[in-house]
C-alpha cells in the first residue's frame, strides 16, 4: 500500500485557458508530475518508486477562461473548469501562458488586479507578461517577455521597467507573495529549427 501524506491541504494552482500557446504551459506537467495520483502510476509500473510517495503534494487545478469552451494554439479546444467571476482569488500558484495581449478581456483584467492581492506566485511565460502587465499588475517593477517582443511590451505597458533576460522574480504584492516572468518558452526550438532548415536538414 502506497503511503503519502494525506494530511496536506492541496496546492491551489490556476492555469490560464483562454487562446493561449500550448508550449508555454508545459511546465504545468512538472507540477502534476509530483502529485500522488501520478506517483501511485509509477510506483504500479515499478514498486522501487514507493518510498517517493512520502514526497509527493496534493494539488488542485483549476482551469480558468472566459466561457465555456476556449481555444489554445492549433485550435485545441479546451473545458475551462472555472471563469473569471467563480474562480478563487486566493490561489497558490498561477501560471499565465502567452496569448494575444492586445484581445484579452476586462474581466481577466480585473480578475488579474484582484488575484494579484491573494496570489501566492504568479509565474508568466511570454506574452503572458504583457497580459499580466496590462492589469497594472507589474507597475514598477521589473519583468521580461519573448525578447522580440519587448519594443511593443514597452508600448503597451510602459510603467513597467521591462529587461532583456531569461527570466526576472520581483516580490509580489503582499508579504511572502512572487512574481515570476519569463522569456518565451519556444524560443530555443524555433532557433534549432530554423538552423536545421537553412542548412536543409
Amino acid at each position: 500500500m502506497s503511503t503519502q501524506n494525506t494530511t496536506q491541504k492541496p496546492l491551489r494552482i490556476g492555469v490560464f485557458f483562454e487562446e493561449v500557446q500550448m508550449f508555454d504551459l508545459a511546465g504545468l506537467d512538472i507540477f502534476g508530475s509530483q502529485t500522488p495520483e501520478m506517483m501511485a502510476m509509477s510506483v504500479s509500473l515499478d514498486a522501487s518508486f514507493e518510498p517517493l510517495m512520502a514526497h509527493t503534494t496534493p494539488m488542485e487545478f483549476l482551469y480558468i477562461a472566459s466561457g465555456e469552451t476556449s481555444l489554445v494554439t492549433s485550435k485545441m479546444p479546451v473545458k475551462p473548469t472555472h471563469t473569471y467571476e467563480n474562480a478563487p482569488r486566493d490561489l497558490d500558484i498561477l501560471l499565465i501562458g502567452g496569448p494575444n495581449p492586445a484581445t484579452v478581456s476586462p474581466a481577466n483584467l480585473e480578475f488579474l488586479q484582484e488575484a494579484s492581492l491573494k496570489t501566492k506566485v504568479i509565474m508568466t511565460t511570454c506574452t503572458g507578461t504583457v497580459w499580466l502587465a496590462k492589469s497594472g499588475v507589474l507597475d514598477g517593477k521589473q519583468a521580461t517577455t519573448n525578447r522580440a517582443m519587448i519594443p511593443l511590451a514597452k508600448t503597451m505597458a510602459p510603467n513597467v521597467e521591462w529587461v532583456d533576460q531569461r527570466w526576472v522574480i520581483e516580490k509580489g504584492h503582499f508579504e511572502g507573495a512572487e512574481i515570476w516572468t519569463a522569456g518565451a518558452a519556444g524560443c530555443g526550438k524555433f532557433r534549432k529549427l530554423d538552423i536545421n532548415f537553412r542548412e536543409g536538414r
